[in-house]
């Protein structure tokens, strides 16, 4: 790197003249650095970009551009294990984009109070990730097992419906809310990198500012700012992926090769060709669709590795960065007249309304006004007999009652005030926080994972007693329950936390601190011993009550 070019040369050619890429900044973060008391990586070389370095100059302007209401999106691409995940979430000391940036919204609307500002700020939260072409709520993964649906809106386009979106308050309130999102994750292994997430995710946030204008009247100026971390370009024969990861690797490419298409599109229609954007070729370019060609300023990350080995994936991500500078988006400032909005919302919940009806009345409603516009309801009605297709009109009125009472919820929270769905919001984050003390008086099992982010999400207590440890098949149902596992695979015995036994059941395997456990035989527990259920794989520690260090 060389001020704001990069230089990539061919292991291959060394006497060829190294391919000159020129982007708004080039970043070195490979080496160069040295590590703080705190953990923090500071510049060690002046040529080392650390975690603060990339804020200052990208994820500043995100935040300038969300006061200014303009709807604002950064997404980092790259191959798995180029560091895609430490520029936009980061790890421990070491924070990303993400969480500064929501750190520093509460900051500026903390410093604009203090200064006597009148105005209402309102911060809503939303988590998702796109898995094998699949949307999941990451703060409500149990809402919809198939994944929620993309539809699209004739104003604000396409949209995961049914996203949790919750009101925050507090950095904190966000902070515990990733985390909620982080542990539901969906997450698995490949040769290539053993920690690196299986999916898109991302992270929604909607920053409102309310305040009156000259003439009294409220008005909203609504920012949208989403900030993605896709998943890892890579090759099947490079990570030794096989069936369900192979499945997922070829997934994430076909979704990454949609916004490659839809990229070089936009590239030769802000060129003047007369050419069509194939936005709908995946879910990802559908939900990306205005953070890259429409009503959003918008940044891309490119993550590069300097291996000679990844020769290719640096040459393939480099020119798809060159490629998506030359894309041209028209934001304009979200603001509007609060009363415009609710106006709005309500006559949408009567038009859902008057269909509704109309469906129960057994007349022809057409769906896809607000859908994904894929024309599927047309296709499954050719050929059909008369059961099926009233077996269709049955799931097309429950879909137009969801949405109903949908647009109806939407309409009485623009109405209730912004102090008593904060409060409503802080009573689930209470509950998990019970938990969070829990833990430190309760013994307790908690995973272990290379990737930080994810160590210590799933947390089980052992209450005092002998507690059961299984699979959902077990009968009566164990108190744990994990995949992999036998029926009936172990017991954990809590002798009112002044002693902690565990035993296999039957032929199982268990390994203490990488020692076999023999059958039906009791081995004590003590604190950060490394539990490991064969099968699962799950490494565990365990906590005593009598101890004070927070695992």
């Amino acid at each position: 790197m060389k001020g704001e070019s990069t230089y990539l040369r061919n292991p291959d050619e060394p006497d060829e003249e190294p391919k000159k890429f020129t982007f708004d900044f080039s970043y070195w973060s490979h080496d160069g650095f040295e590590e703080n008391a705190d953990g923090y990586l500071g510049k060690a070389n002046p040529n080392y970009a650390d975690q603060m370095t990339v804020y200052n100059d990208l994820g500043k302007g995100v935040l300038k551009n969300a006061w200014e209401g303009f709807n604002t999106s950064l997404f980092a691409y790259g191959q798995t294990g180029s560091g895609k995940s430490w520029s936009i979430v980061g790890y421990g000391a070491n924070k990303g984009i993400v969480p500064i940036f929501c750190e520093e919204i509460f900051v500026g609307i903390d410093e604009k109070k203090q200064a006597g500002d009148e105005a209402q700020y309102e911060v809503m939260f939303s988590m998702l990730e796109i898995y094998n072409e699949k949307v999941r709520d990451l703060l409500n993964p149990s809402k919809d097992k198939g994944g929620l649906r993309v539809r699209q809106h004739p104003k604000k386009g396409f949209y995961a419906d049914g996203l949790m979106t919750v009101p925050v308050s507090e950095y904190k309130d966000i902070e515990q809310r990733m985390e909620e999102g982080t542990m539901n994750r969906t997450v698995a292994s490949t040769n290539m990198n053993a920690t690196s997430s299986r999916a898109h995710t991302i992270v929604g946030v909607t920053f409102t500012q309310k305040r009156k204008n000259e003439a009294g009247e409220e008005t909203a100026k609504t920012s949208l700012i989403n900030l993605v971390d896709l998943a890892g370009s890579e090759r099947a024969d490079s990570t030794g992926a096989t069936g369900d990861r192979l499945k997922e690797g070829a997934a994430i490419n076909q979704s990454l090769s949609s916004l490659g298409n839809v990229i070089s599109a936009l590239v030769d229609k802000a060129n003047g060709k007369n050419v069509r954007v194939p936005f709908r070729d995946s879910v990802l370019t559908k939900l990306l669709k205005n953070a890259l060609g429409g009503n959003s300023k918008t940044t891309m990350i490119a993550a590069i590795s300097p291996a000679d080995i990844n020769y290719d994936e640096t040459l393939s991500t480099l020119r798809y960065a060159d490629r998506a500078k030359q894309i041209k988006t028209s934001a304009k400032v979200n603001e509007d007249p609060t009363e415009k909005l609710i106006r709005e919302l309500k006559e949408e919940n009567d038009k859902l309304m008057e269909m509704l009806k109309k469906a129960q009345a057994g007349e022809a409603v057409n769906l896809s006004a607000d859908d994904d516009d894929d024309d599927d309801d047309d296709k499954q009605k050719e050929g059909m007999s008369e059961e099926e297709l009233a077996e269709l009109r049955k799931k097309s009125r429950k879909k137009l009652k969801h949405r109903w009472h949908k647009q109806r919820q939407a309409t009485q929270d623009m109405n209730k005030n912004w102090n008593d769905r904060v409060a409503e919001s802080k009573k689930d984050i209470k509950d998990k926080d019970a938990e969070k003390k829990e833990r430190q008086s309760t013994p307790h099992l908690w995973n272990l994972n290379p990737d930080s982010q994810l160590t210590g999400m799933i947390v089980k207590m052992i209450k005092s007693g002998v507690v059961k440890v299984g699979n959902k098949k077990a009968d009566p149902p164990a108190d744990i329950t994990l995949t992999g596992l036998k029926r009936k695979h172990c017991e954990i015995k809590n002798e009112g936390s002044k002693k902690i036994t565990i035993k296999p059941c039957g032929e199982a395997k268990i390994l203490v601190n990488g020692e076999p456990v023999d059958d039906d035989e009791e081995e004590e527990l003590h604190h950060l011993d490394r539990v490991m259920l064969v099968q699962v794989i799950c490494t565990s520690s365990i906590t005593r009550l009598k101890s004070s260090r927070r695992l």
